[in-house]
């Protein structure tokens, strides 16, 4: 007999809050705002809604928020380097977990190597500093 506890609905919010900060603050450092637009309506990094049962267990939804956060880790680096083969292993496997799980990550390490620009932060996407009008 096994005993298996099922993904809780803080899991799969929490899921959805990261792949929300990767929209609205990671990827506007590598991407434009009509890049990150189409992201969208291609679905990368789409889940189902938090009412669907797409999660068996709460061990899944621990390795996608780990994956995740280990993305996030690697990419908030202000230079990826190139030729780093331990980023490269690393960035590759929590992919490759993403996947296993239906959620679209279709990027390379590379992508995110060479297309890093710090002065691209300010877009649609980014999340205000304040919510202080000036």
């Amino acid at each position: 007999m096994r005993v298996v506890f099922a993904a809780s609905k803080e899991q799969k919010k929490m899921i959805s809050d990261l792949i929300d900060h990767l929209y609205h603050s990671v990827f506007p450092l590598y991407f434009e705002e009509m890049e990150i637009d189409e992201f969208i309506r291609g679905e990368v990094l789409k889940t189902p809604g938090l009412q669907e049962e797409w999660l068996e267990t709460a061990n899944d939804a621990f390795q996608i928020i780990a994956a995740l956060q280990v993305l996030i880790s690697l990419l908030e680096l202000n230079a990826l380097p190139i030729d780093h083969s331990e980023y490269q292993r690393i960035f590759t496997r929590n992919k490759h977990i993403l996947e296993c799980f239906d959620i679209s990550f279709p990027f390379t390490y590379y992508q995110f190597s060479v297309l890093h620009r710090p002065e691209m932060a300010f877009s649609l996407f980014s999340r205000a500093a304040n919510e202080y009008l000036i």
